[in-house]
């Protein structure tokens, strides 16, 4: 008999703590959507000031893509939106050409 109470104490106890790792990944993978969500609100903010940066500039797309080191084809892919091509690093970079540009006219 003890050793069926045994046996049901550490099957419990192995339980309990296995669901407490299901909430620490369910807490995990809930602060990882968070981060998600904040870092594709910081790309879209500054996706929206470079694409009217741009749209101000005086300088052509390629002229830009040159000055700011990328292919033209990411200049386009950001005028169309496509912010999962960029980090928030290369739309800061970006952003800093553009301004440069317009602040030396």
């Amino acid at each position: 008999m003890n050793a069926v109470r045994q046996l049901n104490g550490s099957a419990s106890l192995h339980s309990s703590s296995k669901g407490k790792s299901n909430l620490d990944t369910r807490a995990d993978a809930k602060d990882d959507v968070q981060d998600d969500v904040r870092d594709m609100e910081k790309r879209s903010r500054l996706m929206r000031v470079v694409t009217r940066r741009i749209a101000f500039s005086e300088l052509d797309n390629r002229e830009i893509a040159r000055r700011a080191g990328i292919p033209s084809q990411r200049i386009s892919d950001l005028l169309a939106g496509r912010l999962e091509h960029f980090s928030i690093d290369q739309l800061q970079a970006l952003r800093e050409t553009v301004e440069g540009e317009t602040s030396n006219s």
